[in-house]
């Protein structure tokens, strides 16, 4: 189904934004949350905050009800960070593979480290060292553990955008999903690109079939989102 109209969710309180992590997709595996809780020094703990897990929350929820079924589609997750995504992405859908790409050695290390039963069953999941100003999304050529990677993801993954220029979405190719959300929070340390409206949003990134667009504002920011192809 093609969505043209706004969706707003507002969450006036953090008691709001737990309930609205509580009753959504993001919801890890006990074997994922002993992990984290066991080397709960090694992760930083930002990348868990109530704001992030919900972002995720809501990204996996409309992703799941609005997504062109693609068989087990190769996704490339753009700003990847420490790959939280990765493991609430492998439940939900059946995927081939995903790739971390981040310029951060030490980010992409753990998110390898948080996702090890992925890296280690056929790179289900498999960290990228690169710049994803100097990746074109529709040919992908990088290399990660001494390895050459050709690679068309048929979905970008990219919920980082406020942390990067708009270049990347200009590589990506008409038949490549995009999934992308910003913020309005110019605060946070890394924030060079964000948006203050959705209009912003879709005139930065303009998407021609749009499966789903809105906004979710919470007590700290509002993030926006948009599923759809160029």
């Amino acid at each position: 189904m093609v969505r043209r109209t706004v969706e707003t969710i507002k969450l006036d309180s953090w008691k709001d934004v737990t309930t609205f992590i509580d009753k959504g997709f993001w919801q890890p595996t006990p074997s994922y949350f002993e992990h984290v809780v066991q080397h709960n020094s090694y992760y930083p703990a930002h990348a868990f905050s109530k704001g992030q897990l919900a972002s995720k929350s809501w990204l996996l929820k409309e992703l799941y009800h609005t997504y062109p079924k693609i068989p087990e589609p190769e996704i490339a997750i753009l700003g990847s960070w420490i790959g939280t995504l990765v493991e609430p992405l492998h439940k939900i859908f059946e995927i081939k593979r995903i790739y971390g790409i981040d310029t951060d050695a030490e980010a992409i290390e753990k998110s390898e480290k948080l996702n090890q039963p992925y890296v280690q069953n056929s790179w289900k999941y498999k960290g990228v060292v690169h710049d994803v100003d100097m990746l074109d999304c529709s040919d992908m050529e990088f290399e990660t553990s001494g390895e050459l990677i050709n690679a068309k993801p048929d979905w970008i993954i990219n919920t980082s955008c406020e942390h990067m220029s708009t270049g990347w979405v200009d590589t990506v190719d008409k038949d490549q999903l995009i999934v992308m959300q910003t913020n309005n929070s110019p605060d946070f340390d890394g924030h060079i690109n964000p948006c203050y409206n959705v209009e912003e949003m879709q005139d930065k990134y303009p998407l021609s079939e749009l499966y789903y667009i809105g906004e979710l504002i919470t007590p700290a920011y509002t993030r926006y989102m948009q599923i759809g192809y160029k």
